[in-house]
């Protein structure tokens, strides 16, 4: 018994081990067309930060239409059948496999369908056994599964339900608004291995080719519409978007009222910081109080590098007094921290870098151990 428990597990753990040695394979010949984004923190005012608030207020939504979200583990579901007492009223929770048990229809997986995807599954299995033309109702009562996070300098800074669909201002709305001292600069952040949102790519910021080995200007300011826009997929890394909430302001809510998807992050610095993203243990904005901070000092600050992280490709975005973006490539690897270190200007974005044959092997390490104590299937 004890060799057949023994093989099972040798077996799925050599499965895992060829799965990922594959994926590694992939990110190797993958290009990276995840640049940097973020470029800048501006400061900003008491007025300006108003204004953006009664915007959020009046944009919020204050219906719940969660009927497009995707069901999941926690989801509590009511269904009622017109004519079949059995299923007049039912409440049913998902099981964290994904499946929902009814009367007369036993299990079925509904994972990753939508309430109005159910609502036709249900119509179909009901229409081949008991009704001719069945009336079947779907809401969803509670959706646990979703969770946006909204940090920094909010009034009410947390980890949201999404219980509907959720745009931008409907989370800030959710976290109670910006805080007097918000920069009105924020930044949202897309876990890896997931669509990365709908992304206008000639819109995305580009380095310029002339400038000097580790320094370059960039012109073209970096966007987020929701229109003409296609999907972007990184496996390795997160995503990190910079959105000017001034646009909303200006009436540009196309390009900034976003789409939210599920584990998004908004991060909302205080303004007269530099902001710390890329492969940092917690990426978020950090106050330049004494006279001087250095890149690798608001590392640490952000919780410092992670198992990912490459610390020979750091970048330091800048704007300049003419308008351009400089971008400095430093390297903070432990040989050259001490001739390498940069000082940081209020503003300043830092973005360390991802080691990508690293990123694969902690992935590695971490299906290895979640393979050794997960029960063995059966």
């Amino acid at each position: 018994m004890t060799s057949h428990l023994f093989w099972k597990k040798g077996t799925l753990l050599l499965s895992s081990f060829f799965l990922l040695y594959s994926q590694l394979a992939l990110v190797s010949l993958a290009k990276d067309k995840n640049k940097d984004l973020p470029l800048n923190v501006p400061p900003a005012t008491e007025d300006q930060n108003s204004k953006i608030n009664e915007i959020i207020l009046m944009q919020a939504s204050q219906t719940t239409d969660n009927s497009g979200v995707p069901l999941g583990d926690g989801d509590l579901i009511e269904i009622r059948v017109s004519d079949l007492p059995e299923l007049s009223d039912v409440k049913t929770r998902i099981t964290p496999s994904g499946k929902i048990l009814l009367p007369l229809l036993g299990q079925l997986q509904v994972e990753g369908l939508t309430a109005e995807e159910l609502h036709d599954l249900l119509k179909t299995k009901l229409g081949e056994k008991y009704l001719k033309n069945p009336q079947v109702s779907v809401s969803v009562a509670e959706m646990k599964s979703h969770k946006v996070s909204v940090m920094g300098a909010v009034f009410k800074p947390g980890v949201y339900d999404m219980t509907n669909q959720l745009r931008l201002v409907d989370a800030l709305g959710l976290a109670g608004g910006l805080r007097e001292d918000a920069s009105t600069t924020i930044y949202l952040i897309r876990s890896p291995k997931k669509v990365v949102g709908h992304l206008n790519l000639s819109k995305t910021k580009e380095e310029d080719s002339n400038s000097k080995e580790n320094e370059t200007t960039e012109n073209k300011e970096t966007t987020l519409p929701v229109k003409k826009a296609v999907p972007v997929v990184n496996p390795v890394k997160p995503f990190i978007v910079e959105i000017d909430l001034n646009e909303l302001i200006d009436g540009k809510t196309d390009r900034t009222n976003v789409l939210l998807y599920p584990g998004d992050v908004i991060q909302v610095p205080p303004a007269g910081s530099i902001y710390v993203g890329g492969e940092v243990k917690n990426p978020k904005g950090v106050p330049i109080k004494g006279t001087i901070l250095t890149a690798y000092q608001a590392i640490i600050e952000a919780g410092g590098p992670n198992d990912k992280a490459d610390m020979s490709k750091v970048k330091i975005y800048r704007k300049m007094p003419n308008g351009q973006k400089k971008v400095t490539l430093i390297d903070l690897s432990r040989k050259k921290r001490d001739y390498n270190d940069f000082p940081l200007q209020k503003g300043d974005v830092v973005v360390v870098g991802t080691n990508g044959p690293m990123a694969v092997l902690v992935g590695i390490r971490d299906t290895i151990f979640a393979r050794l104590f997960l029960p063995l299937p059966y």
